[in-house]
């Protein structure tokens, strides 16, 4: 059972997201002091306060829940080709099921193993928008650079797949890292030698799927 102080905590939280529109004010520290099923539960039941909101409130409270929160929870979980764990830090993951694993324990209602098998081109079609497919990590990053702060992308590589994101920092490769199995990490791209070392970039935005974004605080699954 939750505990009244992490009740108030994630509350505190949203009003503070909700309140001023912009996730940049919303406190760090809600993995802190809730576990990992605990935390999914106020997801779900805080997601639906959104309902009536701007799509603006939805795709900021995404975005700080990627970047921040599954990025806390995760980080450090490590990969294994046939990993498929829902617990983070407990087991393995491969770079398919950290994305579909992740966007379901978040409340999206996708066919979790079939896209996470199916090549990462079918995952980017069914989930985001805006999509663009480039040969060169210099045309990939033209085109993150006229990308808006505080985005998430899903990006698709020659024999991988993760999630991109956007800060005020900078951009990042937000995935679980086959290379010397180092698990899920978030780097720098210029910094991401399973970006440096690919040939094909497959990428599209998922912060900027307004009809995604509705299905997910409605609890609509995504055909």
């Amino acid at each position: 059972m939750q505990s009244p102080q992490s009740i108030l905590l994630y509350t505190v939280v949203l009003i503070t997201l909700f309140g001023n529109g912009n996730y940049q004010n919303a406190p760090a520290t809600v993995y802190k002091t809730i576990d990992y099923n605990e935390f999914k539960k106020g997801v779900d039941n805080n997601k639906s306060l959104l309902v009536n909101h701007p799509t603006k409130d939805i795709r900021n409270y995404l975005f700080k829940l990627i970047d921040e929160d599954i990025y806390n929870y995760w980080a450090g979980t490590p990969w294994d080709f046939y990993g498929t764990t829902q617990q983070p830090k407990s087991g393995s993951i491969a770079c398919g099921f950290f994305v579909t694993n992740t966007l379901t324990d978040l409340g999206f209602k996708i066919d979790r193993v079939g896209l996470a098998n199916a090549p990462s081109s079918d995952m980017i079609k069914k989930l985001c928008v805006g999509i663009q497919s480039f040969h060169s990590l210099n045309k990939l990053n033209s085109y993150l650079a006229k990308q808006p702060v505080n985005s998430v992308f899903i990006i698709g590589l020659d024999f991988h797949t993760g999630y991109v994101v956007k800060t005020v920092t900078g951009c990042y490769f937000f995935h679980s890292n086959y290379i010397k199995k180092q698990g899920v990490i978030q780097e720098k791209i210029a910094a991401s030698q399973a970006l440096s070392t690919n040939k094909f970039f497959m990428i599209g935005s998922l912060t900027a799927n307004n009809d995604l974004l509705r299905k997910w605080v409605e609890n609509k699954p995504v055909n």
